[in-house]
């Protein structure tokens, strides 16, 4: 099938291929395309709120697929996959990465957690995972909460 024209003045990026309307996304392979499929049933911990406003990006074996906060289920074929996934604010971070057995008709859960902060690695793994940095975080926390508390105690002292 040839691919639909470009608009006009518009030039294909290099290293990319052509795509017309109404053709298939080339991508992660299809369900029901190559045998047996069992399931990859991930977890990813927290929400807009607890976590990232921004979803974490999932990729399976290097192909991205969409995945939302809370379960997602990915059918997968048979056999070995490596699941990644990373948050991004401003920057990529929160990295991690499983490898997977799936056997046909199996569920495998994998859960992902990003970190509080962004110079840590994300977690990732067959149970719930703990978020990295929470120490880091209840710190600062603290330390902003005594400066706020120092500067109304400084202020009520000077105005006395």
């Amino acid at each position: 099938m040839a691919a639909a024209p470009s608009p006009q003045g518009y030039q294909q990026p290099q290293g990319f291929p052509q795509q017309g309307y109404g053709q298939q996304p080339q991508g992660y392979q299809q369900q029901g395309q190559f045998g047996p499929e069992g399931t990859i049933e991930l977890t990813l911990q927290g929400n807009a709120l607890t976590s990232n406003m921004l979803t974490p990006q999932v990729q399976i074996d290097g192909f991205p697929v969409p995945a939302s906060y809370g379960l997602n289920r990915l059918p997968v074929p048979a056999g070995r996959h490596t699941v990644s996934a990373y948050a991004t604010w401003l920057v990529k971070y929160g990295q991690a990465s499983y490898d997977v057995d799936v056997q046909p008709g199996q569920s495998v859960p994998v859960f992902y957690a990003a970190p509080m902060i962004q110079f840590l690695k994300g977690a990732m793994g067959p149970t719930k995972q703990k978020r990295g940095g929470k120490g880091f975080f209840i710190g600062l926390i603290a330390v902003l909460v005594l400066i706020v508390i120092l500067v109304v105690v400084i202020a009520s002292i000077a105005g006395s």
